[in-house]
């Protein structure tokens, strides 16, 4: 008590002479010796002319609970709460630093929003869009780099003029403050220095609420281990310091950022692991806690763990977010290595690494494969595992997998029906004992793969097949390539669809997942062929082929590449069909109906060069591989006529020999080059009528012939295609 005697009497003794100011700023931060000093001197000048201003920061008040006991009751005691800056504040404040004409352009309320009106934090936003400007010092430190003779010399010294040139190059600066701030390195600093300030308590809430990205109090405490009304107090005090906003949490992810890394790396990693627990207690979505764990990076395994992450992973793979889909699955077969789980964990991400690159997912199939023949993974990824290997062009591990597969189910399930049909489908000379009874055209297969199980259909119609190529996910290779074989070979299946790739390239599902797109692309610049405009398929086909790498196309790399060099000769782009010709094909593919479009681009591209042996022979060939895999009936290509014709070198009939009688000659003309592969525009340039005039002709064709497209058209119909086009050049001669 001596002591606090002392430094009162000195301190009035001082007053008795002259006013006396006494400031102490922080004072939640002084110690209690200091303290009970100034709760004396504060009750004993009453009548002194003594003023003592202290300053605190929020979040203090049990620190200084017994002060504010002993003092605010004072009658001459005031407490003064600093409110933040309104908008109008935040203006005037940057105005002060940069001129009236720079914050007039500023989008003020943007840069309250920012900062709740915090003026440190005001500060420090203008400091970083000071530096991100020059990367100088702030104008306060101008004497150091301007020639102060040149201005004496510009102004004779005379004050005024000064001041108004300095006005002028503040002014002449407007232009450095940007409309809407920019949090930078000084903005981080002066964030943390404040959520410092605030103390351990204000600290703590800040990061839990950065770790768990939201403001529940109950959640907070829980992470904390607190109680919630605390929590909810230290809340409010860093609201009303503009350091979180009422509701969403931080005002910037900048300063949501700052707190994450301010963090020690254990101490993040501890709190994501306790956060993602409470969050998986809770019942939010699964990704929400995925993203906690794969932060967290902890060596501690729960099956719960495991099992959001793959949830996390399938609903990333359902919405197109295939890079983080692969992340979640990457880092469930991490926690599941060397568990009875750890096969089915790496099939699941095999089949997420698949959408993003097929090559790297290919590195994975040697102990899946195994794992599929033993059983040591569900049906649904054996499948998956089978597509993969069809894919890649490995047909006789895919026969032995589907097989094994097959033996171990009771019946034989939709989906292994399909994946059978497709195995024949794409390696059409495998063992007769795997080929099924009645052959099935690609659009059909997909219409199964895509619609209700069982489904036997036969793609009826243009309309339905949209409707059902829509609504295919691309989600592995099986749907992947029976929408290539649809578009490539089976002439006219999905000319009431031309338009749909376009419209599913639009959507961030399919366009963010690179073989979706590179798949849509393909299908897009097939379509774009199909209507002629050779530019717009070279285009897109170019595009397609390099999203991919060539072994990640595996053998459906015959699609874009024939799609490619078809446009290009159409072009006359030589160029891009050489550059198309030095793409590596895998020998698997010639034994796949990928081979036929490709031949025949083949063909196409030496016809143009003048080399019409080599032509005949790639057509010849085409023309030889549909019919030993049955694949020249009705709805698909027939890929010698339409080769021949493109030479001009089709079979001309005897004399009185014209096909289909009931058709009259201009029915017949235009039915034939339509049989023979022609657009309506090529037909119509043929014969030197409008398209409208082709479309009558063709509906009177199919009535007459009761079909109800072209794909449907008699094939002695197309071999007299040869004939029309003899006729068009003696009439053009």
């Amino acid at each position: 008590r001596v002591l606090l005697r002392r430094f009162a009497q000195a301190v009035t003794g001082l007053a008795e002479r002259a006013p006396v100011l006494l400031l102490v700023d922080d004072v939640h931060v002084a110690d209690e010796d200091s303290l009970a000093c100034l709760r004396y001197l504060m009750r004993r000048i009453d009548s002194a002319a003594v003023l003592v201003v202290l300053t605190e920061c929020v979040g203090h008040e049990r620190a200084l609970v017994c002060s504010h006991a002993e003092t605010l009751y004072l009658p001459y005691s005031h407490r003064i709460r600093l409110a933040p800056l309104s908008v109008a504040g935040v203006r005037g404040r940057l105005a002060d630093r940069q001129g009236a004409r720079a914050a007039d352009r500023v989008d003020a309320a943007a840069w309250h929003r920012a900062t709740g009106g915090n003026p440190l934090l005001v500060e420090a936003l203008a400091d970083d869009a000071r530096d991100d400007r020059t990367g100088t010092p702030p104008a306060d430190g101008a004497p150091n780099r301007v020639d102060a003779t040149v201005w004496h010399l510009a102004t004779g010294g005379n004050p005024l003029l000064v001041e108004a040139l300095a006005d002028g190059a503040r002014d002449g600066h407007a232009g450095t403050l940007p409309i809407r701030p920019v949090p930078g390195p000084a903005f981080r600093h002066a964030y943390l220095r404040c959520l410092h300030r605030a103390g351990p308590a204000a600290l703590a809430v800040a990061r839990a609420t950065a770790v768990l990205a939201g403001t529940d109090p109950a959640l907070i405490a829980a992470l904390l281990d607190e109680d919630t009304a605390g929590v909810r107090r230290t809340a409010d005090d860093l609201r009303e310091a503009g350091l979180l906003a009422d509701g969403t949490g931080f005002r910037t992810e900048a300063a949501r950022s700052a707190v994450l890394e301010d963090l020690p790396a254990d101490e993040l990693a501890a709190l994501r692991g306790r956060a993602a627990e409470l969050l998986h207690r809770d019942g939010v979505p699964a990704r929400v806690v995925a993203e906690q764990l794969l932060a967290a990076r902890g060596s501690a395994r729960s099956r719960w763990q495991s099992d959001v992450l793959r949830a996390a992973g399938h609903e990333a793979m359902a919405a197109g977010d295939a890079g983080p889909a692969v992340d979640y699955l990457r880092r469930a077969a991490e926690l599941t290595a060397g568990t009875p789980c750890e096969d089915e964990a790496a099939a699941a991400l095999a089949e997420a690494e698949w959408l993003v690159d097929p090559a790297a997912a290919a590195r994975r199939l040697p102990p899946l494969v195994r794992a599929a023949r033993t059983g040591r993974v569900t049906s649904e990824q054996a499948r998956a595992v089978v597509e993969q290997l069809l894919w890649n062009g490995q047909f006789a591990q895919a026969e032995t997998v589907l097989r094994s597969v097959t033996d171990r189910t009771h019946g034989t399930p939709a989906e292994l029906a399909v994946l059978c049909d497709w195995l024949w489908l794409v390696h059409p000379d495998l063992d007769a004992r795997t080929r099924p009874r009645a052959a099935r055209t690609p659009s059909a297969l997909l219409a199964r793969a895509a619609g209700p199980a069982g489904d036997d259909g036969d793609g009826a119609d243009d309309r339905t097949t949209g409707q059902m190529l829509c609504g295919t996910r691309f989600d592995g290779p099986l749907p992947a390539t029976l929408l290539l074989l649809a578009c490539l070979l089976e002439e006219g299946r999905l000319t009431g669809a031309d338009r749909w790739p376009e419209h599913l390239l639009a959507e961030p599902g399919h366009r963010h997942v690179p073989v979706r797109r590179a798949l849509l692309q393909t299908v897009a610049a097939a379509t774009a062929l199909r209507r002629g405009q050779a530019d717009e398929a070279g285009r897109l086909a170019r595009a397609g082929l390099f999203t991919l790498t060539a072994d990640a196309w595996g053998i459906a790399i015959g699609a874009p590449l024939a799609t490619a060099l078809l446009a290009a000769t159409e072009a006359g782009d030589t160029a891009a069909a050489r550059a198309a010709l030095d793409v590596p094909v895998p020998g698997a593919m010639s034994g796949t109906p990928f081979a036929l479009p490709y031949r025949y681009a083949l063909g196409r591209f030496e016809a143009a060069r003048g080399r019409t042996s080599e032509a005949l022979r790639h057509f010849e060939r085409c023309r030889e591989l549909a019919v030993r895999w049955g694949l020249h009936g009705s709805g698909f290509v027939d890929w010698r006529q339409r080769g021949a014709v493109r030479l001009g070198r089709g079979p001309r009939p005897a004399a009185g020999s014209a096909p289909l009688p009931e058709l009259t000659e201009s029915e017949r003309r235009v039915g034939a080059l339509a049989a023979a592969g022609r657009t309506n525009r090529e037909i119509a340039d043929l014969l030197g009528i409008t398209v409208s005039t082709v479309e009558q002709h063709l509906t009177k064709v199919y009535r007459k012939l009761k079909v109800r497209r072209r794909a449907d058209l008699p094939e002695p119909l197309a071999h007299f295609s040869g004939e029309v086009l003899h006729m068009v050049e003696e009439s053009r001669v």
